[in-house]
């Protein structure tokens, strides 16, 4: 794959999670400002800096660890301190879900 296609990938997969955010109340342009699942705010500008008040990564939501895939619908954008602090630690309920789901596939 070719640099340039690797970077359309990347932004696709960011498109993607960005649209499962939330917007801010308020916002004049809410594409740009948007709230993670645990309510954090961040900016769409500011992916993968985290010396940024704002920054954010791509996390997968059921780490590969325990069967996750990179998956576009595995895929959620997540303040860079939540992510850092995540780990691959992800609730009991969750993780019994997902192997549910997996067994029944």
């Amino acid at each position: 794959m070719s640099l340039h296609e690797h970077m359309n990938l990347l932004e696709d997969l960011k498109r993607a999670a960005w649209a499962r955010t939330s917007p801010v109340a308020g916002q004049m342009n809410s594409w740009e400002f948007r709230k993670d699942c645990l309510g954090n705010l961040v900016r769409y500008n500011d992916y993968g800096k985290r010396n940024s008040p704002f920054g954010w990564e791509l996390d997968q939501i059921v780490p590969r660890s325990v069967g996750g895939t990179a998956d576009p619908d595995n895929l959620q954008a997540l303040h860079w301190k939540a992510n850092a602090a995540r780990s691959d630690n992800i609730p009991q309920g969750l993780l019994s879900r997902t192997n549910a789901v997996a067994k029944a596939a």
